[in-house]
């Protein structure tokens, strides 16, 4: 299981001395990921060689002991964070310093910083980071890697000054909202964060509770409140796809993703069907195979958004060839008509102006004896990458200098817990 085919692929090739093309890597549902089947571990390498030792499939599963030595897992850590503000709550300076294992021989650390320097504005920031060498595996990827564990910081550490100050938790937080991102001095690609607090605490009836901890009770539960916001990187990628339209009216979308149980299958079939005028039961989407057009690894939020991008625009040129031929073609109602004039709904080709002008798609593909049409192209998503191309086929390449904006998801939670004392 893995969550990237691809470069599962190349490593193993790289390890057993084979050609890439030898060897075939397939995960058509993975099931649970988050994040450690990025890498390629030992029991991987392991199963290959023991079939060739034995001249015959072998199946390897590991126990869950061997999970804690044979793989990475999200390492221990312990953080401090110190911070400096007005007696208003205005920050003026942050510390950050963080010690977490690793193994004995490689040098791994989470991101926490990342999250924790750039939620707030704040003057002056400092942070370390520290390593224990111990015996253990070296730590991997796992649910969100720095940022989970640097917003729980830097959160409760915001609770902790606004009830120093008896200031508000959200008037806090607004105190020392990020106009721009502070590690860099960018504008936001899109902040509504603001509206977030807003909405939360108009739903979530928050100027209607007891501010003060342990003051109110549920019988003989205690019940407390409490908001957070939430944040997540737009990581950048780039990825192929290939969509396939069948005279039919059938599709079958390929790319070489993987779904770790995060509905990749659902929602890239929904966006093929959308992006080709389909009904979702007339597509197939096949992924998870190193067979299959190229794309990165599934992790980081990022697997939707590319695969979809590629996705949207394989179909883009999949209609554009079918509008070039409709009007080439004598017998099609939109012969000789402007391709730009042409539009693609509900499995037609049909005038903007004048819809009831048109054919189906499937019967312009009969009359040119073509059982599919197909459209390949390479998407994007995410920071550092050019804006999208209305063609397939764009020129997606990362950008060299930094991107204009920064980009990240943003939220805000409320919640209300009840604790037996």
């Amino acid at each position: 299981t893995t969550q990237g085919v691809s470069e599962t692929q190349k490593t193993l090739a790289a390890m057993l001395g084979l050609a890439q093309d030898q060897v075939r890597v397939i995960t058509k549902y993975l099931g649970g990921g988050f994040g450690c089947k990025a890498w390629v571990w030992p029991h991987v390498v392991l199963a290959p060689l023991a079939a060739k030792a034995v001249g015959r499939p072998v199946k390897l599963v590991l126990t869950r002991p061997q999970q804690y030595t044979g793989m990475g897992f999200r390492e221990e850590q312990a953080q401090t964070l110190k911070l400096g503000a007005t007696q208003e709550g205005k920050l003026l300076a942050l510390v950050h310093e963080k010690i977490s294992t690793t193994s004995p021989w490689e040098d791994w650390a989470e991101t926490n910083g990342r999250i924790i320097n750039m939620l707030y504005e704040v003057p002056a920031f400092e942070g370390t980071y520290r390593l224990a060498h111990a015996n253990v595996m070296t730590p991997t990827s796992t649910r969100a890697p720095g940022d989970m564990p640097g917003s729980f910081a830097i959160e409760c550490s915001m609770d902790d000054l606004a009830a120093q100050l008896n200031i508000d938790p959200i008037q806090i937080r607004l105190l020392n909202y990020a106009e721009k991102d502070p590690t860099n001095g960018h504008p936001w690609s899109s902040k509504s964060l603001k509206e977030c607090y807003a909405r939360g605490a108009e739903l979530f009836g928050w100027s209607k509770r007891n501010p003060k901890n342990g003051q109110t009770r549920d019988g003989k539960l205690l019940v407390g409140y409490g908001m957070a916001s939430a944040t997540y990187p737009v990581h950048g990628s780039q990825g192929n796809a290939r969509v396939r339209l069948y005279a039919d009216g059938h599709a079958v979308v390929q790319a070489g993703a993987t779904d770790l149980g995060t509905g990749t299958y659902t929602i890239i079939t929904q966006v093929a069907a959308d992006s080709l005028g389909l009904d979702p039961k007339n597509v197939r989407f096949e992924l998870g195979d190193t067979t299959l057009p190229t794309t990165q690894w599934s992790g980081g939020s990022t697997a939707a958004g590319r695969v979809s991008s590629s996705v949207y625009l394989a179909a883009q040129e999949v209609w554009q060839k079918l509008i070039k031929l409709a009007v080439a073609d004598k017998k099609s109602p939109l012969y000789r008509a402007a391709p730009a004039d042409v539009v693609m709904e509900q499995g037609r080709l049909q005038l903007k102006a004048n819809p009831t002008k048109g054919e189906a798609f499937g019967e312009l593909m009969k009359r040119a004896n073509m059982s599919d049409v197909e459209g390949s192209a390479l998407g994007r998503y995410g920071a550092g990458y050019e804006a999208p191309q209305a063609t397939a086929n764009a020129n997606m390449n990362k950008k060299e200098d930094a991107a204009e904006h920064s980009m990240h998801a943003f939220g805000a939670h409320f919640c209300e817990v009840h604790v037996d004392p």
